[in-house]
């Protein structure tokens, strides 16, 4: 068929094929795409019995903070120990369906693109974008448990250590500013006791705690000016597919199997601002999320600064740029937690 040959991929889930997809390939090389869509709250790590510590906190940086009435039901009589538990069993189930698929998929690259809470990125450097160029990466997710433990009953200097495909992250850098996009780059990550931010971090615990992968971290800045004013504004959701989509052009040109990751929940109670930032934006969330289910994320690109921030979805730029590198296709959806008790909305989904 000349320069090219046509494909036909067929993506299976719990035994049913529930999409097949014409996928034009270079005879040149393309890289193989699995796309993995997770949050990374630090109560993924933590028991049910302590998630009530979170809440409480969060509570009680709002003066104004009133619980909506779907909170207090889903609170109930235990203070919400009996939701807790129910959503923790489905944050590991859901997890466990994602790492069986990536571990049998087996990638040459593990891109996990989240957002950095002024963990890594401090304000003497606050890059919208960066990816990290270094050889070799380490942390420490049980550090930042605030006396709650961990499920695991592990020590709190527990370390996860990951090799880097720096060859790769160098090329992929170079290519993208000679796209037009200007990417930082950082070979070393400073500032943070803790090693890698926990939006990279967290999800690693269950996709790939042992490192058997390369990680390649792409920062990102979603909070922007929600986090004081001496922070720069979010990019928007428009770059952020752009950024997407240049970083596919670039993987089109390689034969390695790349899994791309995107880390965060969507909406936020404590941030939804048309909600005085006490309730998850349900209405939104579901609307997004049929487009991401239906193969229609790159709609997700129109979104303005201020509907992500009246809805509190500013996290949701992860999703945004691991669409614009996949592309319109239908997600899987392993699993949705709506529950108020978690004050976000969390998605898990699979691409390929």
């Amino acid at each position: 068929m000349g320069a090219s040959t046509i494909r036909l991929v067929a993506v299976f889930f719990s035994g049913v094929v529930i999409r097949h997809d014409l996928c034009l390939i270079s005879e040149a090389g393309m890289a193989e795409l699995l796309g993995l869509g997770c949050s990374h709250g630090p109560i993924i790590l933590t028991p049910p019995e302590v998630w009530h510590k979170s809440r409480e906190r969060i509570f009680g940086r709002n003066p104004n903070f009133k619980a909506p009435a779907q909170l207090t039901e889903a609170l109930a009589n235990d203070n919400g120990l009996t939701q807790d538990r129910l959503d923790q069993k489905k944050i590991v189930d859901a997890f466990q369906v994602m790492r069986d698929r990536l571990h049998e998929w087996k990638p040459d690259v593990l891109l996990v693109i989240g957002d950095d809470q002024a963990e890594n990125f401090q304000q003497d450097n606050l890059p919208p974008f960066c990816l990290y160029t270094g050889s070799e990466v380490d942390g420490y997710p049980f550090k930042n448990m605030g006396g709650s433990g961990n499920s695991w009953d592990a020590a709190a200097e527990t370390k996860f250590s990951f090799s880097c495909p720096q060859d790769f992250s160098r090329d992929l850098r170079n290519a993208l500013i000679r796209d037009g996009v200007d990417m930082a780059s950082s070979s070393a990550l400073k500032g943070w006791d803790w090693g890698l931010a926990h939006a990279i971090i967290n999800p690693l615990v269950y996709l790939d705690p042992d490192g058997e992968f390369p990680l390649l971290p792409l920062f990102v800045n979603c909070y922007g000016e929600e986090a004081g004013p001496d922070y720069p504004p979010r990019p928007t959701a428009r770059r952020c597919y752009e950024v997407g989509q240049a970083i596919r052009r670039f993987l089109d040109t390689r034969s390695e199997r790349v899994a791309v990751v995107a880390s965060s929940s969507w909406s936020h109670s404590f941030l939804a601002h048309k909600y005085d930032c006490s309730a998850i934006d349900l209405e939104t969330d579901r609307r997004y999320l049929e487009l991401v289910r239906k193969g229609q994320g790159s709609r997700l690109a129109e979104l303005s600064p201020e509907e992500l921030q009246d809805s509190g979805d500013h996290e949701i730029l992860n999703w945004i740029i691991a669409l614009g590198i996949l592309g319109d296709v239908p997600a899987e959806i392993v699993d949705v937690r709506e529950s108020h008790t978690q004050l976000a909305f969390r998605v898990a989904a699979l691409w390929g």
